[in-house]
């Protein structure tokens, strides 16, 4: 028993690829129990479950044969459609890691079996997670500072050798460079705030590494006659870890440096205009090193999955689904010249 009620049924969890971060699932788990996992990599399926327990499995097939509750899909972008749609098949509810494919057409397809089999489906949207990041959205939204204006983010890759050689620089099973890579986390935390602002304008280049997806992207969203809007610039070579988020309100600028860990501790400062202007009230929040994110968001579904209401998630279908078009809108732009 806990303050807020009898405490929840814990769920069954079965992780699809048990590579960097299906093992942060794993880890973000707590009272939920692992119950099996599987990747094409035995040693890295036998990795994982030596860690969190569970059953090794050498099937996607063999680990639904557990029968788990919710199956997290973490596997290169090309397999996440079908793998998601196969869990939900099998009556499991899924959170799939972003972009949640290749393209519009992967998101409608796991839309349309999650309706089927009457299941809750959760995007790995893990940003929307992070304690000041969660906190400036909502102090923005609260309308505390007055409408919001606009949104600029900057989010930006290290590099590391041979990054032109992983499966993130093929297009074919990414599904695009870095405006899918880390542009899809910038897209969700845009319409979070905003909503789905249209696609105003992009620019795509491959300014280092010779790959055939774009290192570096540049958007605008927004509409032409007026209202908020979004830039944000998303980098393959930035050289040194990078995340920024500023939002601006008529009374406000609500500022979210870093992620924890490689990117620095998570800040949150709060700048705060007076009627007369001039230099601000400054408020800064520090955050803890610990990315919380993770156990955040798996607690959110878990919530969900056992409240049964339908209540919604905060990083879903929709947000994916806005974040393609806009992502297939801007590739099309760029094909044409």
């Amino acid at each position: 028993m806990t303050a807020q009620g009898p405490e929840r049924p814990a769920l069954r969890v079965g992780i699809v690829g048990c590579g960097l971060v299906g093992r942060k699932r794993a880890a973000a788990l707590g009272r939920d129990g692992l119950v099996a996992a599987f990747d094409v990599d035995a040693a890295a399926t036998r990795s994982l479950v030596e860690g969190y327990g569970g059953a090794a499995c050498r099937s996607l097939d063999e680990l639904l044969g557990h029968e788990p509750d919710v199956v997290v899909v973490a596997v290169p972008h090309d397999r996440l459609a079908d793998h998601a749609c196969t869990a939900l098949e099998a009556s499991a509810h899924v959170l799939v890691e972003k972009p949640a494919g290749i393209g519009v057409a992967d998101v409608e397809r796991i839309a349309r079996a999650a309706e089927a089999a009457g299941r809750r489906v959760k995007v790995g949207f893990n940003h929307r997670f992070h304690p000041a990041t969660a906190e400036a959205i909502a102090l923005a939204r609260s309308g505390r500072f007055g409408p919001v204006l606009h949104m600029r983010a900057r989010y930006g890759h290290g590099g590391r050798l041979g990054y032109e050689s992983e499966w993130r620089a093929e297009r074919a099973i990414s599904g695009g460079g870095e405006l899918v890579d880390q542009g899809m986390h910038l897209f969700d935390l845009s319409y979070a705030l905003h909503g789905p602002l249209p696609l105003h304008s992009a620019l795509l280049r491959t300014a280092y590494w010779p790959m055939e997806v774009e290192d570096n992207a540049v958007v605008v969203l927004g509409r032409g006659d007026g209202g908020p809007w979004t830039l944000f610039h998303a980098s393959w070579t930035d050289w040194k870890n990078l995340f920024s988020l500023e939002i601006f309100c008529r009374t406000a600028k609500l500022q979210v440096d870093g992620l924890a860990r490689s990117y620095g501790p998570q800040r949150l400062t709060v700048y705060t205009m007076g009627p007369a202007l001039g230099p601000p009230e400054v408020e800064t929040t520090e955050f803890g090193p610990d990315d919380e994110s993770w156990s955040r968001e798996w607690q959110e579904l878990a919530e969900a999955i056992h409240a049964g209401d339908g209540r919604p998630l905060a990083g879903d279908l929709d947000s994916a689904l806005y974040g393609w078009r806009c992502v297939e809108e801007a590739y099309a732009r760029h094909a044409s010249g």
